[in-house]
């Protein structure tokens, strides 16, 4: 298995638009993001928890894929 990256960008739990802002700004706990799409503020600890399980998702999916494809060498 090869060393995976996935790329996950947070997205407003409200309208599920992508996050957009500055760069250079960092974020920290307890912090509202603003979203440009619909107004409302993103708590930044659940938008990390909403991030979190997608990547878990994704890797998991992955994984299994990946042992499956593996599996099927195996056995041919």
């Amino acid at each position: 298995m090869e060393d995976k990256q996935f790329t996950i960008s947070l997205k407003c739990l409200f309208c599920d638009c992508e996050l957009r802002g500055d760069s250079e700004v960092e974020f920290s706990s307890g912090d509202m993001l603003e979203c440009k799409e619909c107004g409302e503020l993103n708590d930044y600890d659940a938008l990390i928890d909403v991030a979190v399980d997608e990547g878990k998702e994704f890797a998991a999916k992955y994984a299994k894929e990946e042992i499956e494809k593996m599996l099927k060498k195996t056995f041919k």
